[in-house]
């Protein structure tokens, strides 16, 4: 388990540079998915699930731990596709790594970049202001000009889908038709992890800018994992 303590102050050295959020832009209403039991296929929300969402103001401590979770979620898979380039033989599987890498990066900007206004740029204005992560209760007693911290933990083993070190030794050392079929094998689970973390704060969030990226989330995943199961039983 690895223990992130994300202050205020240390939010580009953590998270890196953070995207232009374009606030004064009207934000477009989230497809909200409305996640079912493990097994079960999500479904699009009904009408008054979507209009009690939209009566929720703020963010809460769910849109800020799944950002903060999926920040690192999407840094490992950018190490998967960054394998690929040198490994792969199927046309199609080096496609998609390029696909991914060209998704995910833009999408770990964004998420920043909601984190730095939200979460870090408010509290660096305004060290009293103690509910700044979104958690609930006041965050504790902090001294006058002490930045008060996010202290959360994000837990690599324990994300949805991550692939462990000996996967990931065996990913670097595989090659060819080897190299092709365990990157769709681990880069699936990754992808299905995701989706099943971006249901959970579909469910338990509040932010709508937060809930528009896990519902695009869940459609780019789902048909990535589609389209490496195609490239294998198309390409052998």
């Amino acid at each position: 388990m690895r223990r992130l303590v994300l202050a205020a102050g240390t939010a580009l050295v953590l998270l890196g540079a953070p995207a232009c959020t374009g606030e004064d832009e009207p934000q477009e209403a989230a497809n909200v998915i409305a996640p079912r039991a493990p097994g079960e296929s999500s479904s699009p929300a009904t009408a008054d699930q979507i209009a009690a969402l939209a009566e929720e103001q703020g963010h809460n401590e769910a849109d800020v731990v799944y950002l903060v979770q999926m920040i690192e979620h999407h840094g490992q898979a950018l190490e998967m596709t960054d394998l690929a380039p040198e490994r792969h033989r199927r046309e199609g599987i080096g496609g998609i790594a390029d696909r991914i890498s060209a998704a995910q990066g833009p999408e770990i900007t964004a998420m920043e970049g909601w984190l730095e206004t939200h979460v870090f740029g408010p509290a660096r204005e305004n060290p009293a202001h103690q509910n700044f992560c979104g958690l609930e209760g006041d965050g504790g007693h902090h001294e006058e000009g002490e930045v008060p911290a996010c202290d959360l933990q994000v837990e690599h083993g324990e994300m949805p889908g991550m692939v462990s070190d000996e996967d990931m030794g065996r990913l670097e050392a595989a090659d060819g038709d080897a190299f092709d079929r365990l990157f769709v094998e681990l880069m699936s689970a990754h992808h299905r992890g995701a989706v099943t973390m971006a249901e959970e704060v579909l469910e338990n969030g509040r932010d709508q800018t937060v809930m528009k990226m896990a519902n695009d989330l869940i459609a780019e995943q789902n048909t990535e994992i589609d389209r490496m199961e195609a490239v294998l039983e198309n390409e052998d």
